[in-house]
């Protein structure tokens, strides 16, 4: 399957965040999406970010871990 740039380019940017420090979705959504965001807009977005983190855990680019204070954060796996 084909995927556009920008799918391929946004799994990199949020790979390379990962390698980093472990991220939550909240935290990856400002890397996915760059510009102001109204909370109608942020509500999808976030979506977007952990669907976005689920498929590459899934894919198993990524491992899911929970901290104490209850957030899932992701990881290189």
């Amino acid at each position: 399957m084909i995927q556009p740039v920008a799918v391929i380019s946004a799994g990199l940017e949020v790979l390379e965040a990962c390698a980093e420090r472990p991220h939550s979705a909240a935290e990856i959504v400002p890397i996915m999406f760059k510009r102001a965001l109204d909370l109608h807009q942020l509500t999808f977005a976030m979506g977007e970010a952990i669907a976005h983190l689920h498929g590459l855990w899934l894919a198993g680019k990524l491992r899911r871990v929970a901290g104490a204070d209850g957030v899932f954060r992701f990881a290189p796996a």
